[in-house]
């Protein structure tokens, strides 16, 4: 009976380490700020539906005529990120937010409220500032997906991108069952209107490329497709070739 009892209580805790170690594999809070903001640069906040303070900027640019909001990956601090994207980007206004416990935001990243405050943020920033483009990177590509299936947008940019959680699984642990997160962007794409633009990397080690190429096949408004040659995960955001397509889209 002892034994019983041991094995039983050894289970447990394998399953909660097991339910913890996808926390820590989905997410990643980072905080980063390195230069000062610049002048054309405004922070700014929103209260979640739960009371949580969520931090983002606002990169204004004299003259810019579009604007882009953008979610980062798992391990990235948005708005510490506005600075190099402002060189990007420099004649395009750019807007992103924190996740929750990413940089100064509040409360615990998950699946659900990170889609909830998501799609409240992109709801408030047409209200306040008008129609965007969607730029996504990785994790934050399915949060894209997520908002552009449920909200009209002038285009949806996805960077590494996957198709969902356990698919990646499937690839990298050939095992998909009891896993707590899903980010299925392959079901919300189905969904999107708006002009899609997928860009992969062969050689990305995270986002695997036939979990991109799955995608593809589902999107609805496929308008750019393009897989490039000797990127990893964390180049491909800021590859010239990717940045420069993504300019040339917002300007037309």
């Amino acid at each position: 009976m002892i034994y019983i009892a041991f094995l039983i209580l050894t289970f447990l805790v394998l399953l909660f380490a097991f339910y913890q170690w996808q926390h820590f594999m989905v997410f990643s809070p980072t905080f980063y700020r390195g230069d000062a903001l610049g002048d054309e640069c405004e922070m700014l906040s929103i209260i979640s539906d739960d009371g949580k303070e969520l931090e983002g900027v606002c990169y204004s640019p004299q003259n810019a005529t579009q604007r882009v909001l953008f979610f980062a990956g798992r391990s990235h601090d948005s708005v510490g990120l506005i600075g190099r994207l402002s060189l990007i980007y420099p004649t395009t206004q750019i807007i992103t937010f924190n996740y929750r416990s990413y940089g100064k935001s509040e409360g615990k990243a998950s699946e659900k409220k990170t889609l909830e405050d998501a799609l409240k943020i992109a709801r408030l920033i047409q209200k306040n500032y008008g129609d965007f483009y969607l730029l996504g990177f990785s994790l934050g590509s399915s949060v894209a997906a997520f908002i552009a299936s449920r909200l009209e947008v002038k285009g949806l940019f996805l960077v590494g991108a996957f198709d969902s959680i356990p698919s990646l699984a499937r690839t990298r642990f050939k095992f998909a069952k009891l896993l707590r997160y899903k980010f299925a962007t392959v079901e919300y794409i189905q969904n999107v209107d708006a002009p899609t633009y997928l860009f992969a990397s062969v050689d990305d080690e995270t986002t695997y490329i036939q979990n991109a190429r799955a995608l593809k096949e589902k999107v609805k408004n496929l308008a750019c497709y393009e897989e490039f040659d000797g990127l990893a995960h964390k180049e491909i955001l800021w590859d010239e070739r990717v940045t420069t397509k993504i300019r040339e889209i917002v300007a037309s």
